[in-house]
């Protein structure tokens, strides 16, 4: 994460490479905070590529060795990125940037998924602990690009190259990692578990993986766990009843065998069940407002402060800049998941922790049961809505503040709760999908968030920047191109801003609509479960007539929901 962050902290040295580079294309000679756009977008461009394969893959193949691939291009794409001053080349900085973006496509749609089937009744806060590297990463890389551009001794380049230092020893340790639970496999076509002496054999999508005696001893814990019988939706009454739910439990087994035979896990197959929930495409929509805005202050933050003359200089500007969007991520991340985690033990979500991060329906790796999904994200999303209403409080004043300590406090509060909103959107997001296509989920809701996000409005606002305050371009050495002029439009820098944050109000609007589709499949499922009764009853009368003794009452009730007294009373009002 770090590295992303290495150019917005040093946009004033790398403004003025993007003008002076042999190779620069004239847009960007001519208007170097969109190139810095262009720059920032290359990196999503690159990191949507890696990600519609990586959430693809995953149902294939191990998870570990497609991280550590992304890993490797990711430090390969870093040197690039430290070998472009060394060319002076706009092109090799541009493709080394898309290049890094594989490492944490890699990461986003393993890492969560594993967090929620492992981390049992803290489940949120250890997700929460995962997303707070991406604003912890962001800052402190803001701080020490700035500090390594500006530094008589190194220079940019070098905050790369001690990066790709620093990590090759992470890339050797992580070769060692060993995951042997559903063969090593997060998600997809486990076919056949074949036992042969010490040795196991796990087929996965036609292909045999032999494990030994000793991961075969680990294995079987979750193997065992994964037998465990389940509660029954309905409990049975008498002889009749129980025959009858048997059938209908043995009914339901063989359907879903049957569709998860069908389901291969191709990349349509997978854009079109994502396309198909109209709760993942709306929290989509909103998570590419948050993403866009905050992405493109990330980007030109720095630049603005020093537009609004509330530091003169740029080494102070970033490092203030960065700390603050550090503890925002620190303390808001954490705070909304210790939120999400009281929702989900509401619902007696992570129950099993003895399973070792057993899922609420007691299977280890299968998630949250399908019955709890939609009412936890009815009851995620209004209080996402409520953090996002209130951080906009905080942040709108910012625009009429003329001191440096009120701009940053209140932007810090602001950005505390944006932080907050982000283990809830995942979870959420994993949420809207069947169990399976949670990698699919995190894939495309990180795709819509930076196609419609944070790839074109850190370019629009770039180029919305220079129109409304010419004079705070960037020149060739580093400084505003026209500083009597640039002091002067100070409200042109404030309007671009305006602007900005008015976008994330977007998100508002989307999360509501995701919450409303959430009630609509709550009442879906609780008519399907009405008239399953209604049919049950029905067979059960019909026994009667024939002579075949029946005792049993009509009786409703659902064993991994209840209504909150809330909901209860909307029901009977």
């Amino acid at each position: 994460m770090a590295d992303r962050a290495i150019i917005p902290g040093a946009s004033q040295e790398f403004l003025a490479f993007l003008g002076g580079a042999l190779d620069s294309p004239a847009v960007v000679k001519n208007n170097p905070d969109a190139g810095l756009g262009i720059l920032q977008a290359a990196f999503m461009i690159g990191y949507t590529l890696a990600i519609i394969l990586s959430g693809h893959y995953v149902h294939k193949i191990k998870w570990k060795p497609l991280v550590f691939f992304g890993l490797c291009v990711w430090w390969l794409g870093v040197l690039g990125s430290g070998n472009a001053k060394q060319y002076n080349s706009f092109y090799v900085l541009l493709f080394s940037r898309m290049a890094t973006g594989c490492s944490e496509a890699a990461f986003q749609v393993v890492a969560p998924p594993l967090i929620q089937d492992r981390a049992g009744k803290r489940a949120g806060f250890w997700l929460s602990i995962f997303l707070m590297g991406l604003p912890l990463g962001l800052s402190v890389g803001y701080i020490y690009g700035s500090h390594m551009a500006t530094s008589e001794l190194w220079g940019w380049d070098w905050a790369y190259y001690w990066m790709c230092i620093g990590s090759f020893p992470l890339l050797v340790v992580f070769a060692f990692v060993r995951d042997v639970t559903n063969g090593g496999v997060l998600s997809g076509e486990v076919v056949d578990v074949e036992l042969e002496g010490s040795v196991t054999a796990v087929v996965i999508d036609g292909e045999r993986d032999e494990v030994d005696e000793e991961d075969e001893r680990e294995r079987s814990t979750s193997l065992t766990t994964a037998t465990t019988t389940l509660e029954p939706l309905l409990p049975p009454l008498d002889n009749n009843s129980n025959s009858a739910a048997n059938a209908t439990s043995k009914h339901h087994h063989n359907n879903s065998s049957a569709a998860d035979k069908k389901d291969k896990f191709t990349i349509l197959s997978e854009v079109k069940t994502c396309l198909n929930s109209k709760i993942l495409v709306t929290l989509s929509l909103g998570q590419a407002a948050i993403f866009g805005v905050v992405t493109a202050l990330g980007t030109f933050g720095g630049a603005f402060i020093l537009a609004l003359q509330l530091f003169d200089d740029e080494k102070v500007a970033a490092t203030w800049f960065g700390i603050t969007a550090a503890l925002a991520g620190v303390i808001g991340t954490p705070l909304g998941g210790s939120l999400v985690d009281k929702i989900l033990t509401r619902y007696g979500a992570g129950d099993n922790d003895n399973d070792g991060g057993a899922s609420s329906s007691g299977v280890r790796g299968e998630g949250i049961d399908d019955s709890l999904r939609h009412p936890i994200i009815a009851s995620i999303l209004p209080r996402m809505n409520a953090l996002v209403a209130a951080a906009m409080l905080f942040i709108f004043p910012t625009l009429a503040m003329q001191d440096a300590a009120f701009f940053l406090f209140f932007l810090f509060v602001g950005w505390t709760l944006l932080f907050a909103t982000q283990t809830g959107i995942s979870i959420c997001a994993m949420l809207s999908v069947k169990n399976a296509h949670r990698p699919n989920a995190l894939a495309f809701i990180s795709i819509a968030g930076h196609l419609l996000g944070d790839v074109p409005l850190p370019i629009i606002l770039g180029l919305i920047k220079d129109h409304l305050a010419p004079g705070c371009k960037v020149g060739e050495d580093g400084s505003f191109s026209k500083p009597e002029e640039c002091a002067s439009q100070g409200k042109g820098v404030r309007a671009t801003l305006a602007i900005a944050y008015v976008w994330v109000l977007w998100a508002l609007v989307f999360f509501e609509l995701a919450r409303r589709f959430s009630r609509i499949e709550i009442g879906k499922r609780r008519r399907d479960e009405i008239n399953s009764l209604l049919l049950q009853d029905e067979d059960s009368n019909g026994a009667s007539a024939n002579g075949e003794k029946n005792n049993s009452s009509f009786r409703y009730y659902h064993s991994k929901f209840q209504p909150t007294p809330q909901q209860s009373g909307r029901s009977l009002a």
